[in-house]
Parts: structure tokens; sequence; C-alpha cells
């Protein structure tokens, strides 16, 4: 069932300029627990309550940059342990609510403060839709003891993309993958570097920030951690891993400015990442330098380089948005699921009333068991 009114935004959203306001206020993200991932028998992810998969970095050289690399990202691509994604589709907010249901005391000492409960890759693609072109996005909510979960749906972009998924395509994912294994490990340690790179593991931190008037729970993934930055508080000595093309004309690196730099920062800013290291490398995989890019720089990067976008438009929208779904979404959990839904090149984001029994159902049974109870649900 679509809903009447309200509508966001009032504009079109093809007007970005109505989010061309102040910064809003955010919270510097706290860490409040963590976990980490790892692959099970049955090509499922196993959820565990600890930081074992947390790995620290390992640096190529001393200062931010570092050249005369050679670093082979192709390596072991024909044994790649790859987790699809279509099997991370159907896990939408599960280990997040395992984390949530281990600790229902350091929930509860939240629950007052807590508005949305998500993953950060939601918020990431959130911050980036008011210069987002081609994906779009399809997001659930549902209400909990008062408190709305977010998840995600692949819509008709990124099912599009996924079918039609090409070598290339899949190349690119895993150099990804095999840098980070390169950047946290020993560079003479060959043994681990003929290990099959699996993407099943991962270290995952579990924060809490507040973006305006929203306060949010919400999981992040994380690379590693720099032991260098003479601090234990999380999330200041979380490190993003990223690689990117050689960058040799202006019209590269404007290009880098205008797309990489932007979704670096979006997903480092949210999580309170300082730090971005970034692997640049060839068109056969093979990585020359590292720079290290620190989050708070970019957006003077990308000022010099003609403001191609502002960050105050990415959280404004952020913001505002988090806000309309708080309107909307009032109904718990057994009356409504609300289904939001944006198209590149529509001028409104729509939003229909959906059953809660219904395909776009996505908290499992076992947590509205398991969950920590609030007193009003007692």
């Amino acid at each position: 069932m679509a809903l009447g009114a309200p509508i966001f935004p009032r504009s079109s959203m093809r007007d970005i300029q109505q989010f061309d306001g102040g910064f809003p206020s955010f919270s510097q993200p706290q860490e409040v627990g963590c976990f980490s991932l790892s692959r099970r028998d049955d090509q499922r992810r196993q959820y565990h309550d600890d930081a074992r998969a947390l790995k620290p970095l390992v640096r190529r050289g001393p200062g931010p940059v570092v050249t005369h690399l050679n670093i082979n990202l192709d390596q072991g691509m024909d044994v790649f342990i790859d987790h699809k994604q279509e099997y991370k589709m159907t896990e939408h907010l599960e280990f997040l609510l395992q984390w949530i249901a281990h600790h229902p005391t350091e929930f509860n000492k939240l629950r007052s403060k807590i508005q949305m409960v998500c993953w950060r890759g939601k918020l990431h693609e959130l911050l980036t839709t008011p210069y987002d072109r081609q994906n779009g996005w399809i997001l659930c909510v549902c209400k909990i003891d008062g408190i709305l979960y977010m998840s995600s749906f692949e819509n008709r972009n990124h099912e599009s993309r996924r079918l039609s998924e090409t070598k290339k395509d899949r190349t690119f994912m895993y150099w990804g993958f095999k840098f980070e294994q390169y950047m946290t490990n020993q560079p003479d340690d060959e043994k681990e570097f003929r290990k099959p790179v699996d993407n099943f593991e991962s270290f995952q931190t579990v924060l809490f920030s507040r973006l305006k008037n929203t306060g949010i729970l919400y999981g992040a993934e994380m690379d590693c951690y720099d032991p260098e930055v003479g601090t234990e508080k999380a999330p200041d000595r979380y490190v993003e891993l990223k690689t990117a093309r050689n960058i040799e004309n202006n019209r590269q690196y404007q290009n880098f400015c205008n797309h990489k730099l932007m979704k670096f920062w979006a997903q480092s800013f949210i999580a309170g990442v300082p730090l971005i290291v970034v692997g640049f490398r060839n068109d056969y995989g093979r990585v020359s330098s590292t720079e290290e890019i620190p989050t708070q720089s970019i957006s003077r990067r990308v000022r010099e380089n003609g403001q191609p976008w502002l960050p105050n438009i990415c959280a404004n929208f952020l913001a505002d948005f988090l806000l309309f779904v708080r309107q909307i979404a009032v109904e718990e959990y057994d009356k409504a699921i609300y289904r939001f839904e944006w198209n590149p090149g529509a001028e409104k984001i729509a939003c229909t009333v959906e059953a809660p029994d219904s395909a776009w159902k996505f908290i499992p049974d076992w947590y509205m068991e398991a969950r920590p109870k609030s007193a009003k649900a007692l």
C-alpha cells in the first residue's frame, strides 16, 4: 500500500542544493562492542563473540607515501573462497542481532538513546545518494519495541549487475581482498600469501552515534587496526584499506576525487575511521605504491579540485531522510513493514507499507524471542 503523505524530499531529488545547509551535528562514534565472522561448512558465516578476526596494519615502508612496491594482487585468484553476494543479501541484520542478543546489558544501557539499528553500509549508501546516478536502493524498516530496524533488499539495478558480472568485475573485487591480505601480514610471509583469500572472514565493530536528532546503533566491518597510532581507543585506531588505479594525468585525478574519494569519505566518516590506506595499481593488478589518506583531509582535496561533491549535502540528506523514516514508520513490527525505494532520476523516494509476513520480512523469528526486552514489552 502506497502512502499518500508526507513525501520526501519536499523538492525534487534532482535539487540537491536543498540539502546545502550547515553540517548537521554528528557525535564521534563510540565502540560499544565487536564480533568476528568465519566460514561454516555449509558456505554460510559463523558468529564469534570476540575480536579474533581483527588484524594489524603492516606498513610497507615509512611515511605516508610508499613507492617502488611490486605487490601482485592476481596471486591466488584461482583458489578464491568467495562469499557470494546472493548469500550476503539474505543475511540482513542477522549477525548484528546476534550481538544484541548476546549483550542485553550493553543494549539496554543505550536503549533510550537508540532510534535506529542498521549496518554502516546502509548509512554509506544513503550518504552518497544525492550524487548517485546509477544504483538506487530499496530499504525496509520495521519497529520493534519503539526502535527502528533497517535493512536493504536487492533492486533491479543491483540484481542486473550481479547476474551480468564479468570476469573483469570479479577480478577487481578479488584484488581488493588480496590487498587486505598483503597489508595485514608481514611482507616476507610467503606461506601466508599462498593461502586462499577467504572473504567469509571479517571483524565487525558495533558503534553508537547520533546524527542530528537520530541515535544510531550500527555494525561496521573493519579491515585492520593501526598498531602505531598510540591509542587502544576504537574506532580511532581502525584503518580502511582500498585499491585504486594508478593516477597518470589530471583527468584521472579528477575522476578519483569525484567518485572514489566520495565513497572512501562516506564509508570512513560515518564510522569515525581516521585513516584510509590506498594501494595504487596498474591494469594488471600490480600495486606500485601506497598512500595514507586521513579521512578529514578528503574534503580539502575535493575543494581544491573544484568541489564536485559536498560533504554537508551528503550528511544533511542522510539526517533528513532518517527523520522522515522515523515520522513514517510508526506501527510496530506485527502490523507493518515500511519499504522505501529510490531509483536514479526519480524525483521522490517512494514509500509503501507491506504486510509483516510478506517477502519483505527481514527480522528472524529467533530474535523476537531472544531480543532484550524493554520494560514496556515485559
